[in-house]
């Protein structure tokens, strides 16, 4: 009587190859939500110096302040969620610009440079 089934050669074929893959795509995965995080901050930055900060600067020059930003309307968090609906969890707040906050995943921070009488305030991703 004749078993049906693999052999352990070819089990063991299956296995080789299985690992292999698995070594060649994770890696690539580690890659792509790393990618991701820093992606999700570059776009937060983005949005910041194409809606926030010329709104923000708009009032500041309604107001008198000549432009400037710091110490009125962003020195707090919230005045500054009053422009912006939702920080991402790779972020945290600190005096007009951005951490990294480690315990949501992020590696990068965004620098606040202050606007004047001529220019909008604006945000870099470091």
């Amino acid at each position: 009587m004749k078993r049906a089934g693999f052999t352990m050669i070819e089990l063991i074929f299956v296995i080789v190859i299985l690992g292999i893959l698995a070594a060649v795509a994770l890696p690539k995965f580690i890659g792509v939500s790393e990618q991701a995080h820093v992606q999700k901050v570059e776009a937060f930055a983005g949005t910041m110096n194409r809606t926030v900060g010329p709104s923000m600067w708009a009032v500041s020059l309604a107001a008198g302040n000549g432009g400037v930003i710091a110490g009125t309307l962003c020195d707090t968090e919230a005045h500054l969620l009053q422009y912006v609906d939702d920080v991402p969890d790779e972020l945290s707040f600190n005096a007009c610009g951005f951490d990294a906050n480690a315990t949501g995943g992020g590696t990068k921070s965004i620098t606040f440079v202050d606007g004047n009488a001529t220019h909008a305030p604006t945000w870099t991703v470091n």
